[in-house]
């Protein structure tokens, strides 16, 4: 792969001192050259801007802009307009990136013809199992099982995306918290074909629970956000209306390949709880907490329009009214718990996360016929019927332990 095609890699900057040195070393030194790299310096009170100084001296490609901080929507948004690139590239200030990570991204693109190129990153809590294949969004099929991979499959900053898929789109700058896969929901009708890669080259920083900077910390520090519904789950559920606009817009103009809105708004509505759960276990909130947590959102409406859209994939749950449900609620919190307190204290090789929707799945759903494979929770039965995954089997004997 030469380098005619330039690659335009935006940075927000706020308070990242302590990464900045891991994450720019790791874009300027990449295997591939062509770059123009775009910082957005968003108001730190460090001494970022300094060394953002620095390595603008060091390497020309660098370019950045200072501002008042008024968010990472806002900063995304202002180095878009700055974009020159036939690529765009998104990467957060304390992650970084494989050396070769533009070069074979872009090689794969080319290859395929494709808009969009991801990859699999190594955050602990939100997996990624993406197989090298192609994704041809303008199949039903494949789009759902894009939309539904894991948070990953919609944030920016694991993919690089054809320049002419992000023209006249922004991120959402009223809403603080899931932002980054609306901005997915605002591309997905200019995106016809993603290719995945199999190899681990992003690399996502997890923020320390010091780490006052960290939107993800500031949640789970907050005062009993289980009693007063200010947590990841809620924050999500803000997303819904712009969900709604752009996937009806796109539907009616015949951009997506659906015909009802529902079956994709609800979603990401249910996976959030799961993926919520690992982020709040690794943080060690109490199980009495997570309980309540979880009982707030297995009474919530939407969460059960998530779950009860699942059943179009011939899947049948129990009945959500039923006099014992929030025992049942209570019980699935706790095998949930003791899963996450098994695989994390000893350090078993498991998604936590697959375990945790496994566990609903083998108590929330009654019945399964063999139609549509690409729904997820199809996938996981399956699995448990079979006790074909490392997860299945882990589950499996966690219930017949009992």
């Amino acid at each position: 792969m030469n380098n005619q095609y330039l690659i335009s890699v935006i940075i927000p900057v706020y308070n990242s001192e302590n990464t900045l040195d891991r994450c720019l070393g790791s874009i300027i030194n990449q295997t591939y050259k062509n770059l123009e790299i775009i910082i957005i310096n968003d108001g730190s009170k460090d001494n970022s801007l300094e060394k953002i100084k620095e390595y603008q001296n060091k390497d020309s490609r660098i370019v950045f802009f200072s501002q008042e901080n008024h968010g990472v929507s806002n900063a995304r948004n202002q180095g878009l307009k700055h974009v020159h690139g036939d690529f765009v590239q998104f990467v957060d200030a304390d992650d970084d990136l494989d050396l070769d990570y533009f070069r074979q991204q872009l090689d794969l693109i080319i290859k395929n013809d494709a808009d969009m190129a991801i990859c699999n990153n190594d955050h602990p809590f939100f997996y990624t199992t993406f197989t090298d294949r192609v994704y041809d969004m303008t199949k039903k099929e494949d789009f759902l099982e894009f939309y539904q991979h894991t948070f990953a499959a919609t944030l920016p900053w694991n993919k690089l995306i054809r320049a002419e898929a992000v023209k006249d789109v922004h991120f959402v700058e009223e809403v603080s918290f899931c932002e980054d896969e609306l901005f997915f929901c605002s591309i997905a009708k200019n995106i016809k074909k993603i290719v995945s890669n199999s190899k681990v080259l992003y690399h996502y920083y997890i923020a320390k629970s010091d780490d006052n900077n960290s939107a993800i910390v500031n949640i789970v520090k907050s005062s009993k956000f289980w009693e007063n519904k200010s947590s990841f789950y809620y924050k999500g559920l803000l997303c819904i209306p712009f969900r709604r606009e752009y996937f009806q817009d796109a539907i009616d103009k015949k951009e997506i390949p659906f015909d009802d809105v529902n079956e994709l708004l609800y979603r990401r509505v249910f996976d959030f709880t799961f993926y919520q759960y690992a982020v709040y276990a690794g943080f060690n909130i109490p199980e009495e907490c997570m309980c309540q947590e979880m009982i707030n959102i297995f009474t919530d409406k939407n969460f059960i329009a998530s779950v009860k859209d699942q059943e179009r994939y011939g899947l049948r749950f129990i009945d959500f009214n039923s006099d014992d449900y929030i025992e049942k609620v209570k019980k699935l919190n706790h095998y949930i718990y003791t899963s996450y307190q098994d695989i994390y204290s000893n350090h078993l090789d498991l998604h936590a996360t697959i375990c945790a929707i496994s566990i609903f799945v083998k108590m929330f759903v009654e019945d399964i016929k063999d139609v549509n494979s690409v729904n997820w929770l199809n996938k996981l039965e399956k699995a448990l019927i079979n006790n074909s995954t490392n997860e299945a089997k882990y589950v499996n004997k966690l219930f017949s332990s009992k």
